[in-house]
């Protein structure tokens, strides 16, 4: 049988949601998805040692794990989700209900049937009628579970505060709202150690993107464009900036070398995107390889790529 080398690759990536002025998160996905998402996902592994991945950590979101870390940060949802019941305005009980229920309801709202009574309830009015209509026990029911349905899988069987929360299903308590207040905290702390103990061991390699995430920039001249698409409308006076895209990976890298100790040698360019240019930069910048999807590969090569409804390739 012939052998087939697979790199399993995960882009793992948020965008900037701290408001620079105010210095608050108006969006929580980093949180949550750090919860639910990012420290399972290599955790995992240690179950599979013979299996090896690379995680592209993106700065942004880098940044944002370590300020959450830190506890430092200031999200609203995360304030107002935790908030006392009894202290909650009428303002607070309407943006609780405009958030708790942005989860997954097939995998992450179902498997509570609290969590769905209080969805079912809140419908009709838009939501108006549990203005009214909640109590005391609904509001803290419903701020709690929004936070657990978020948890991480392995947080139920591994924990001994959020598996009793997840039996317990509903009737919860402004003490146990706090002890999960204080877990998430915690767990927030564990995520990106994690990713550099995977890549100390071997088991994983980390690799980056340019700083701010931009498309490094405008692939250092934008008429390189016409190279593809040649249709394709350009500004009449063309952008090139291939220092901006040079400091964009200096950044990159030392941000990198700080937070997990080692220059990466991978780089996932901003969606995918290269240019003879930008990646003879790359490698001046010390990057030993890079990654981008098969549409560029296809077209660099002069083949095609087809896929099925199913995403099967038909041909390879």
């Amino acid at each position: 049988m012939k052998r087939v080398h697979l790199v399993v690759l995960w882009h793992m990536h948020q965008p900037q949601y701290r408001d620079p002025e105010s210095g608050r998160y108006v969006l929580p996905w980093t949180r949550l998805h750090a919860l639910k998402d990012y420290w399972g996902m290599v955790d995992v592994l240690r179950e599979f040692p013979n299996f090896h991945a690379t995680f592209n950590v993106v700065p942004s979101l880098g940044m944002q794990l370590e300020e959450y870390a830190s506890c430092s940060f200031k999200e609203p949802w995360f304030s107002l989700a935790f908030k006392n019941t009894d202290e909650l305005t009428r303002e607070d009980k309407a943006e609780i209900i405009a958030r708790a229920f942005q989860v997954n309801h097939e995998r992450l709202m179902s498997r509570w049937p609290r969590f769905v009574e209080l969805f079912e309830w809140s419908r009709p009015a838009g939501g108006a009628q549990a203005l009214v209509s909640f109590t005391p026990r609904d509001w803290r029911d419903l701020q709690l579970l929004s936070q657990l349905a978020w948890m991480e899988e392995s947080w139920f069987e591994k924990d001994d505060l959020v598996s009793r929360l997840a039996t317990k299903g509903k009737d919860y308590t402004e003490q146990e709202k706090s002890g999960l207040r204080k877990k998430q905290l915690e767990f927030l702390g564990l995520v990106l150690p994690a990713y550099g103990n995977a890549a100390q061991s071997g088991q994983i390699e980390l690799s980056t993107t340019p700083f701010y995430h931009p498309i490094l920039p405008l692939i250092c001249d934008s008429d390189i464009a016409r190279v593809a698409n040649p249709g394709t409308p350009l500004p009449r006076r063309a952008y090139r900036r291939p220092e901006d895209a040079r400091e964009q990976l200096r950044l990159a890298r030392e941000y990198h070398e700080r937070v997990f100790g080692s220059k990466p040698a991978g780089l996932w360019p901003s969606e995918g995107s290269v240019s003879d240019q930008a990646l003879t930069i790359a490698a001046e910048e010390g990057f030993q390889w890079f990654g981008t999807d098969e549409g560029v590969l296809g077209r660099t090569l002069n083949v095609g790529f087809f896929r099925d409804g199913n995403g099967i390739p038909a041909t390879l």
